[in-house]
């Protein structure tokens, strides 16, 4: 250990090896990795770990290794190394989650398998003499090139299918594919085998920092499934079997008595279930006009079932973005278990601007609730529709949903959307 060449070399393997560990154990106990996926980046690191492990044994011992067949040896090592390379790059590529033209990149590994293997029988690639010494051969930079196409492979496919993503993360993948061309690039440049070569420490740190990228992309792949199944649930929630039933009762009895009001109650109908629906492929943020008039809609079928509820609309600002299914639930709660059962019961909408925020004011003079309760019930799992209302407001607007209520009096929700840049006037 007094040789400060050996410490470092020995510092090196430690950190490569440990970094394989690491990511390992990540892949092991990462909830987002598919099993697919899980089993291609064991493959890597196990790959990686020969590319770390076998040069430094056979190159010193070689001789004891392989007695009189020192050139066979180092031939089978050395194919073996050409081969795996290429092979943890078309790894990447399926890790990526491109799926295009995976037949065409099957059989550009499949070529380059079959070259790197022709030094067993002749020097097309490279060849050993009996002292052990390397010779590249007239199709020595194969290899190379079949690493560079899947390079290419890599970063455009991830570009293409990752395209939209914050800038800076997307570039993970060319950053990679720099890397490993400036270490094959170093690599031909010196004029002596070292113990571990800079294209092995490049796939090395390149799979780190491929895993990282990957599960980014794997927990917003999550997410935007999670996003997707609370949109079901909250359309569910918003379209009730009892309001279906009680609505399409209402209607055939306006057929009877009133088919002018009929008519209107069934177009009001259709909007409200053609927003709920439209809502399940709603990943963007809606002008508040759209649900402004998903909530009339709503209200006036109410309003027709409950002639005594007054519903009042002062819309003062307009011309800014939010969830949908962000009022409508609300005013539906107000009317359910809040004012329904009074006489002269009334629900309030408004908006309106205060300085760099929008402010949506939804007021009620029913029952009313213990707050500290209801949010208690919330966070537990009930109250779906004000939970799912709440936690969008806040991701989606970044702005804040506050509850008041008073038994007996009524309740207050006030929405605050802070003013965004690409708030403009929607026709």
């Amino acid at each position: 250990m007094s040789n400060p060449n050996v410490q470092t070399i020995i510092a090196l393997n430690m950190a490569l090896i440990l970094q394989l560990v690491g990511v390992v154990t990540a892949v092991l106990i990462d909830p987002y990795v598919k099993k697919e996926n899980r089993r291609r980046a064991y493959l890597i690191a196990l790959i990686v770990a020969y590319l770390i492990i076998e040069p430094q044994i056979s190159e010193p011992y070689g001789r004891e290794l392989f007695g009189t067949h020192v050139a066979l040896g180092f031939t089978i090592t050395s194919c073996i190394s050409y081969i795996v390379r290429v092979f943890v790059l078309y790894l990447f590529i399926r890790l990526s989650g491109n799926d295009w033209g995976l037949k065409y990149l099957f059989s550009i590994v499949l070529i380059n398998t079959i070259i790197c293997l022709t030094p067993l029988f002749a020097p097309w690639v490279f060849k050993f003499t009996e002292t052990g010494r390397w010779v590249r051969g007239p199709l020595g930079l194969a290899p190379f090139v079949t690493s560079f196409i899947l390079i290419l492979w890599l970063v455009i496919g991830a570009f293409i299918k990752y395209r939209g993503l914050r800038r800076a993360e997307s570039l993970v993948p060319a950053i990679i594919a720099i890397i490993v061309a400036i270490a094959v690039f170093m690599d031909l440049s010196l004029t002596y085998n070292p113990p571990v070569s800079f294209l092995t420490v490049a796939i090395t740190e390149s799979t780190v920092f491929f895993y990282i990228w990957m599960h980014l992309q794997f927990v917003r792949e999550h997410e935007d499934a999670v996003k997707a199944e609370q949109r079901i649930k909250i359309m569910i929630s918003q379209i009730q079997p009892h309001f279906l039933f009680n609505a399409l009762s209402t209607i055939q009895a306006l057929t009877e008595t009133d088919p002018e009001r009929a008519s209107k109650v069934i177009e009001e109908f259709a909007v409200y279930l053609r927003q709920n629906i439209n809502s399940l492929n709603q990943d963007s943020l809606i002008p508040v006009k759209k649900e402004i008039e998903h909530t009339r809609a709503y209200s006036d079928i109410e309003q027709v079932r409950f002639p005594s509820i007054r519903i009042e609309y002062d819309i003062a600002d307009e011309n800014f973005l939010i969830p949908p299914l962000t009022i409508q639930p609300m005013v539906e709660n107000a009317i359910r278990h809040g004012v329904r059962g009074k006489k002269h019961g009334w629900v309030s909408v408004s908006t309106y601007l205060d300085g760099e925020t929008h402010v949506i004011v939804i007021c009620d003079n029913g029952k009313g609730f213990d707050v500290d309760k209801m949010m208690e019930a919330t966070e537990k799992g009930d109250h779906i529709g004000v939970r799912n209302v709440r936690d969008r407001i806040e991701s989606m607007t970044g702005g804040t949903f506050s509850l008041e209520s008073v038994v007996g009096e009524g309740t207050t929700i006030t929405i605050r959307i802070p003013v965004r840049a690409d708030d403009v006037e929607f026709e």
